[in-house]
């Protein structure tokens, strides 16, 4: 890592925090504090903070802005920023604080939230239902091993 780019990541990391602390003092003067988030809402946006991470990191419809942010790798705020959309550590975190400040402070924010975390909890059933896929594979391919030439199964 260049001394350039760890600049860069220190300037990324002032700016993230500057961000939180400015959501803090805005959720303050609206008397809405992070204390009103039932662990419900909490599970809704940390969903909603999986899928919109997993759509900036690998999904298809970002790839134009990976590729774009990409092109400026070699320069400082280029490194940093590529760091940032490409690496779903990094990601989450800067996607947890913009999914928080959404939630909290833009009229309607929070159906944009549930839309994502209903489109998480769909990933997760065709993650699943691909696990029980392949296993099932896996078992008709054992069983079609276990067979002799007469068509038998072996014992």
């Amino acid at each position: 890592m260049s001394k350039t780019e760890r600049i860069w990541n220190m300037v990324s990391m002032f700016v993230f925090v500057l961000l939180l602390i400015a959501l803090g003092f805005l959720l303050e003067e609206r008397e809405t504090g992070i204390g009103s988030v039932s662990i419900f809402d909490l599970l809704v946006i940390s969903i909603a903070t999986y899928r919109m991470t997993r759509l900036m990191v690998y999904d298809r419809i970002f790839k134009l802005v990976r590729d774009i942010i990409r092109s400026f790798s070699g320069t400082g705020i280029g490194d940093s920023l590529k760091a940032i959309i490409t690496c779903p550590w990094c990601a989450g975190v800067w996607i947890s604080l913009f999914n928080v400040a959404i939630f909290l402070l833009v009229p309607f924010g929070d159906l944009f939230i549930y839309v994502m975390a209903i489109a998480g909890v769909g990933t997760f059933l065709q993650i699943g239902v691909n696990i029980l896929a392949m296993i099932a594979d896996g078992k008709q391919i054992e069983l079609k091993q276990k067979k002799d030439e007469t068509g038998f199964e072996k014992p």
